[in-house]
């Protein structure tokens, strides 16, 4: 009898992740989620670890175009970016309760601006974006070593450290650059509780954009989010299916109105709920105080239609490996 409820658990886990990606229709360049629960789930890092989470996320959006100057109308059209990003994640845990986590991203963006009687024009950027430092401080947990229950406060800045001003096809496309020239900053709490079956999670975060190049500052955002990942081991003796943890989330953004030239770009902005089932699968290699992972996940946005102005957004893709040590 168990190892029907084996092979009915793993065909369940496999079958909604690729289920759900393959209908869904409808992500955004002001990205939802938490980057923290991605790259170490709903655990605490102990004193002294040291973590890497290597990330491939995609994306693509489709808006209306932006104005070139103050004061103008934009044209008839839409703006189409796909973006992709190769992210590493590097957490240290230098002193109890508190882990800094650094993020080195790499872009990889491409606009397409279509104007009405005119050919689609192709512009493309690659290389390394807006450095980001995470750190949080475990502010309760019910005990000190391997808390079932915790609650975090946490904070993040943002350094220009990504090119914001280039030039391309005679254009300087703020939306096409890696980087926004800004300095930006956030604050926010997370928490979580372990089951004997399964492990939830809640975090909200507030983040501040301030005005970066291009006479461009992107709209501030509010995100939160809701999860659980269920370890099939808890229901499975089998090795292998016991090393799968199917998850699903709920991420929520409101992002105000971009501005541009100080004046507010109508297609920006607005609220979006993303469903999000994800996998996360424990590597039998090396030995570690926690062991190796690969992850996949798909955020499905329910709708557009709390957008402002012209914009659709389509599922977000990301899939990364996991280590701490």
């Amino acid at each position: 009898m168990r190892s029907y409820t084996c092979v009915l658990a793993t065909a369940a886990a496999v079958a909604s992740e690729f289920i759900l990606a393959r209908d869904s229709r409808a992500c955004s360049v002001c990205q939802a989620g938490d980057p923290i629960y991605s790259a170490g789930g709903a655990g605490a890092q102990e004193k002294g670890t040291l973590s890497a989470y290597l990330e491939v996320q995609g994306w693509y959006k489709t808006s209306g175009l932006l104005p070139h100057e103050a004061g103008e109308e934009p044209e008839p059209g839409s703006e189409q970016s796909r973006g992709e990003q190769i992210g590493l994640y590097l957490g240290w845990t230098p002193i109890d309760r508190l882990t800094a986590t650094l993020l080195l991203p790499w872009r990889f963006n491409k606009i397409t601006e279509r104007h009405e009687g005119e050919r689609p024009e192709n512009l493309r950027l690659n290389g390394l974006g807006d450095l980001s430092l995470h750190l949080g401080y475990v502010l309760w947990r019910d005990r000190d070593v391997l808390p079932s229950t915790w609650v975090e406060l946490r904070g993040l800045f943002k350094a220009p450290s990504g090119k914001s001003s280039q030039t391309v096809d005679d254009e300087q496309d703020p939306h096409l650059q890696v980087g926004t020239g800004s300095w930006d900053f956030g604050f926010g709490l997370a928490g979580s509780h372990r089951l004997a079956w399964a492990s939830l999670y809640l975090s909200a975060f507030y983040r501040e954009n301030l005005e970066g190049s291009l006479d461009y500052k992107y709209g501030d955002v509010v995100l939160t989010n809701a999860a659980v990942e269920v370890s099939l081991s808890h229901f499975c003796e089998n090795p292998i299916v016991g090393a799968i943890t199917p998850g699903f989330e709920l991420n929520f953004r409101y992002a105000e109105q971009d501005r541009s030239h100080g004046e507010d770009y109508d297609d920006s902005g607005g609220s979006v709920l993303y469903a999000t089932p994800t996998l996360r699968v424990r590597l039998p290699w090396f030995e570690g105080k926690r062991p190796p992972f690969v992850r996949a996940g798909v955020q499905i946005p329910l709708t557009s239609h709390w957008l402002y102005g012209q914009q659709h957004e389509d599922p977000v893709w990301s899939a990364g490996i996991g280590l701490a040590y």
